[in-house]
């Protein structure tokens, strides 16, 4: 046998075990299985790396609220406030992840939310919005007034002297409510105590900060693909840091601080079901939130699942369910330990979606619905990853009885102020990431069997082409003679002359008679 021989049967024996190798394994895994142990892994080699590292991504949209009849309302004409939607304000947010260390079985990273906001004036309502002149209500004092209530309050009657001066209502630009909101008395008191108080109240000043989120989060398979993702720790605790006084008086169960298991709402485990447990931290609002599945639907091509981040008519959990002593009203919880100033504070859906605050009672102008007030989180579920996401809530500074306060203040008794409202609609995952996506969930599951198919072939062709070069490179139809034992080619012949009385038959030898 020469040489060339032998290497060719090598080759062709090495492709039949191959192919027979890979059959095996088609028969005993589930290729989705094994690109889904891929992805837990979390290679930095992966092609969804990049999208992760640059996120969050996507567009930051503010309301305000413009009060119409503040003269009425204070002159006690008007019952009501009437307002006016101004929005959206729209930015363009990217953040970024930052890897501080990884093994096989977590990562730990820093997650940088806001690290690019750019103003966006032509996803704006209107070019200038910032410039645009409004009328609020004077939400530091009325807020002052709401936690000196609860926390002092035999302080009333120096309060109203002190804050004598202060209009009810202000008068400024949208620029200057979002970003530089403050009033003399808070930067009086905020010079006097820098460390106690900040001066700027604007909303997006406060809430676009730079916050401490250092997270240890499970991958890997070894960890079980169903706690892929799930965070360890936050900032090296367990417990988010504004809501440790509150666990030492109330359980996990009945306060939402703890991390553990949750996750940061950028990726979950792959294969979700509906009734698989889903909590994601929410850094604003200091606290743990669950995503309640809603339904099917479907987007961009794929079948999703619809989480609700805030269901209608919620019943908060037990240690947020008051602000500074007032009782909160279903579909809000209290955020208070995680707002400037320690500023009584509540969160609902916008324009009060879901809650069960009589806002006609105090408000005219609002028209919650749940195409543009719900929030909401889209999750492919083969993959876990988020496609689409709308992350609404709205800040409000619950009042008290204010009857004790001078007759101006009396007028916003028991009132939810709203002070601002916003969105984060999340961006469009990259081509390739859809394609991928797409890839795993419509044509993988349908590949599996061809394949198999075509992997016991090319078994079967392999050992045919290994025989017939160890016989000397026999064609097919020779090898078929040769394997059927078929091996002699004598043939029968007979000559007929008609002319004559006889015949010769050849079959190796003569006939002994010819015709009688």
């Amino acid at each position: 046998m020469k040489a060339g021989q032998k290497l060719r049967i090598v080759l062709y024996t090495f492709l039949g075990l191959s192919c027979l190798y890979l059959f095996y394994l088609s028969c005993v895994w589930d290729y989705r299985l094994l690109v889904a142990r891929e992805h837990v892994r979390f290679r930095q080699e992966m092609p969804t790396m990049d999208s992760w590292i640059n996120s969050p991504f996507g567009k930051l949209k503010s309301y305000l609220f413009n009060v119409t009849n503040a003269a009425e309302f204070e002159s006690g004409i008007d019952k009501r406030l009437k307002v006016d939607q101004i929005g959206p304000i729209t930015y363009k947010i990217v953040g970024f992840n930052d890897i501080l260390s990884r093994n096989e079985n977590n990562v730990t990273y820093r997650k940088n939310r806001y690290r690019h906001v750019k103003f966006l004036p032509e996803e704006s309502v209107a070019p200038d919005v910032l410039n645009w002149t409004i009328v609020s209500p004077n939400n530091v004092l009325l807020g002052a007034a709401a936690k000196f209530k609860h926390v002092a309050p035999f302080s009333v009657l120096g309060f109203d002297a002190i804050t004598r001066f202060e209009d009810l209502f202000i008068t400024g630009s949208v620029y200057y409510f979002l970003w530089e909101f403050t009033r003399p008395s808070l930067q009086l008191v905020s010079n006097l105590l820098p460390f106690a108080l900040s001066a700027n109240c604007g909303p997006l000043h406060n809430a676009l900060k730079d916050k401490e989120e250092v997270y240890t989060v499970n991958i890997g398979p070894e960890q079980g693909i169903e706690n892929f993702f799930r965070i360890q720790s936050l900032n090296g605790q367990q417990i988010i840091k504004e809501q440790l006084p509150r666990s030492e008086q109330w359980s996990d169960e009945a306060c939402p601080y703890n991390v553990s298991g949750a996750h940061d709402n950028s990726l979950f485990p792959p294969f979700l079901q509906p009734d698989t447990p889903l909590n994601v931290v929410a850094i604003e609002s200091c606290r743990v939130l669950p995503l309640v599945y809603q339904r099917p639907e479907r987007y961009a091509g794929l079948d999703t699942y619809r989480y609700l981040l805030l269901q209608p008519g919620q019943e908060p959990p037990r240690c947020m369910d008051t602000t500074y002593g007032i009782k909160l009203h279903q579909g809000m919880f209290d955020v208070s330990k995680c707002v400037i100033n320690d500023a009584p504070s509540a969160f609902s859906a916008p324009h009060f979606y879901g809650s069960s605050y009589n806002w006609s009672e105090h408000y005219e102008g609002f028209n919650p619905n749940a195409e543009e007030h719900e929030p909401f989180i889209l999750m492919e579920p083969t993959t876990g990853i988020p496609v689409n996401e709308k992350y609404r809530f709205q800040s409000n500074i619950p009042m008290p009885n204010l009857a004790s306060y001078s007759r101006r203040l009396k007028k916003f008794s028991n009132m939810l102020l709203p002070t601002f409202w916003y969105e984060f609609e999340m961006g469009e995952l990259p081509d390739f990431v859809l394609w991928l996506m797409w890839f795993n969930v419509k044509v993988l599951p349908h590949v599996q069997a061809p394949c198999m198919a075509l992997l016991l072939l090319l078994a079967l062709w392999s050992a045919l082409k290994v025989i017939r070069v160890a016989w000397g490179d026999l064609s097919y139809v020779d090898l078929y003679r040769k394997i059927c034992g078929r091996g002699s080619t004598n043939a029968c012949l007979e000559t007929v002359f008609p002319t004559t009385d006889r015949h010769l038959t050849q079959c190796g030898q003569d006939s002994d008679e010819a015709v009688k």
